[in-house]
């Protein structure tokens, strides 16, 4: 796996074109390969509890060749064994290009910028906030010391509490 070093991920930061977005994506998908190992061996549904931290729930959408789409967020009761999701994300990882995006996000709404083909600028100001939320949560989450892999697989499907909304 290639790594982007901390020096091209800050100059990344600071320039807001389409291939420093591509170098979040990257970014984002080896915080995603530290975060979650042994993604082909996890069942679709597994949890990661960690002491003093909310547990972290881990949904495989979709599972392809070349790409895995996931859901990965928190859950909150909010009263008469309801839960609400929050952050939400939906990620979709690219194995082959070593890159990940989020498609989703149930709080803050992703990318519901509408563009158009003469101004392509609002839309990808809205990638660039959103994947730089999901490298900042993807860090705030390893440094909780949470991880998934087979060792801390739940025994039953109780990781996943509610049904992943539908991808637009």
């Amino acid at each position: 796996m290639k790594s982007v070093n901390r020096k091209q991920f800050q100059k990344a930061l600071q320039t807001r074109d389409f291939a420093s977005l591509m170098a979040l994506y990257e970014r984002n998908y080896q915080l995603l390969n530290l975060l979650i190992s042994e993604l082909d061996e996890l069942p679709t549904c597994t949890v990661s509890i960690q002491p003093d931290s909310l547990d972290l729930h881990l949904e495989i959408i979709e599972r392809c060749k070349y790409t895995t789409t996931l859901h990965l967020t928190y859950y909150f009761p909010v009263g008469g064994g309801e839960t609400l999701s929050d952050p939400g994300l939906t990620l979709k990882m690219y194995h082959d290009a070593e890159q990940a995006e989020a498609l989703a996000c149930l709080k803050t709404g992703f990318m519901p910028v509408e563009h158009s083909i003469e101004n392509k600028e609002p839309y990808l100001d809205c990638r660039w906030e959103s994947n730089m939320f999901v490298e900042k949560w993807l860090r705030y989450c390893l440094n909780q010391g949470h991880a998934f892999g087979r060792d801390n697989t739940p025994p039953d499907n109780s990781a996943c509490p509610n049904e992943t909304p539908e991808l637009a």
